[in-house]
């Protein structure tokens, strides 16, 4: 029998865990040394399973302990042989794991996603640099650059242009919603063409409101050609600095 772990908290979160299920249908459960917590559940496999039930488990038993209280969410699959075996790591990690939680506390990650709403980006970006209409007339190697039915062969002019328009409206939004969050950072995964940008905010819940009220004041500013959606709160997983934890005996 091992310990699955789902995340670390204050010890006196008020977590409440009569109706959350966890994996192998498990009751969560809190081991504590001084300041901090872990939440775990029995589980009764040396090796871990990659059982559907029991990933979805483990997210949605995430998602109902943050609604509680702060936590700092582990990503699926880490166990631990025994209570003792947690104790020793709560112990020697307590002042790490008391600070990330601290920095943590209340709060909640958003993600807010702004994205051109134009038919075509060539089209609108030559409304403002008219010389771009030179690029639909070039012929290379016997075809026309660009060309419909065709809109990725696009050429050097225009994918500087576009990355030049995304840095700006990157900068100008992150100035409308950046002071209400208390960290935020661009996304690192890859974007669409029409996307400017991803950003992963990190947001005091006392803040969601006005959070989201910034976000509709960035799409009044910005006008109908740009598209804004957003998605949260969710569990800070861009924030949560898990490699203040170490494992080690």
């Amino acid at each position: 029998m091992r310990l699955f772990l789902y995340a670390y908290t204050l010890a006196d979160a008020p977590h409440d865990f009569d109706e959350i299920v966890g994996v192998e249908e498990g009751h969560l459960f809190m081991l504590t040394y001084g300041r901090v917590s872990a939440i775990v559940s029995a589980y009764s496999m040396e090796k871990v399973s990659l059982r559907g039930q029991d990933v979805f488990a483990h997210q949605h038993a995430q998602r109902l302990l943050l609604s509680q209280a702060t936590i700092i969410p582990l990503h699926y699959g880490l166990t631990l042989p025994s209570s003792e075996r947690v104790l020793e790591v709560l112990e020697a990690n307590e002042t790490s794991l008391f600070t990330e939680l601290s920095r943590l506390y209340r709060k909640v990650e958003m993600e807010v996603t702004m994205s051109f709403n134009v038919p075509d980006l060539f089209d609108h970006l030559v409304l403002k640099y008219p010389y771009l209409r030179d690029e639909k007339s070039k012929v290379v190697n016997g075809r026309l650059l660009y060309h419909l039915g065709d809109r990725a062969k696009k050429g050097a002019k225009f994918q500087h242009l576009l990355g030049k328009e995304k840095e700006i409206y990157r900068s100008q939004l992150e100035e409308v919603i950046g002071p209400w969050c208390a960290e935020i950072r661009a996304s690192k995964l890859p974007l669409a063409e029409k996307d400017v940008v991803t950003f992963n905010c990190l947001v005091n819940r006392e803040r969601l409101r006005v959070f989201e009220k910034s976000i509709y004041d960035a799409s009044d500013r910005f006008g109908d050609d740009f598209h804004f959606s957003f998605n949260g709160p969710w569990v800070p997983q861009n924030f949560c600095d898990r490699a203040v934890v170490s494992y080690k005996k």
